[in-house]
């Protein structure tokens, strides 16, 4: 599904090569949990994840952060479950407006256009799926969200604050979730040294 919405010379990019091996990623680690849990469908959570990202395929690299409405618009009328997959993966905290500000680097309108798009979007456990795997998937394997997250505040010079806690919070409750639904850590059930 994904390659009818790559413009043509995406492969031409080293940063969309990356965005698109980690969209796999992430489909697959989606694909693997939904296969052990009998209320998800695997193939549509590989979808989900293999799209997420897809909005950062029509923004210049310094813009990508507005990739989760980008993607959205892509894909509204034709596809809405998908564009609510790629509106909500960031934000496990689910519309938190300081979140959402600080994703988008401080830009007030997207953060605006975002956070009015997620008051209007009941979660599903599909998006707590995509957000899960979007968090412990990099570009071709798995880290626990906590190294990610350090990762990410390291990279970037912030210091963990109220923010940081909270969304740690909805990201452990959607582990939680996703280990009682599974039946197995799944940590361990996709091979995520500690």
């Amino acid at each position: 599904m994904i390659h009818q919405f790559l413009p043509p010379d995406w492969k031409l990019s080293e940063h969309l090569k990356r965005a698109y091996e980690h969209s796999k990623t992430v489909a697959n680690a989606a694909r693997i949990i939904a296969n052990r849990v009998s209320t998800l469908d695997e193939e549509v959570a590989y979808t989900f994840g293999i799209m997420h990202d897809v909005g950062k395929f029509y923004l210049p690299e310094a813009e990508k952060y507005k990739h989760p409405r980008v993607g959205y618009e892509l894909l509204r009328d034709k596809y809405p479950n998908v564009a609510l997959i790629c509106l909500t993966h960031p934000f496990p905290d689910f519309g938190a407006y300081e979140h959402i500000l600080h994703y988008h680097h401080n830009d007030e309108s997207e953060a605006k256009k975002v956070f009015e798009l997620l008051s209007q979007v009941k979660k599903t456990i599909y998006m707590e799926l995509i957000q899960f795997c979007d968090k412990i998937s990099r570009v071709n394997d798995y880290i626990p969200w906590e190294k990610k997250l350090n990762w990410y505040l390291k990279t970037y010079g912030l210091d963990p604050n109220e923010m940081t806690k909270q969304y740690s919070v909805h990201l452990q409750k959607i582990k939680q979730k996703l280990d009682d639904m599974t039946g197995e850590d799944v940590y361990k059930l996709l091979k995520i040294q500690p």
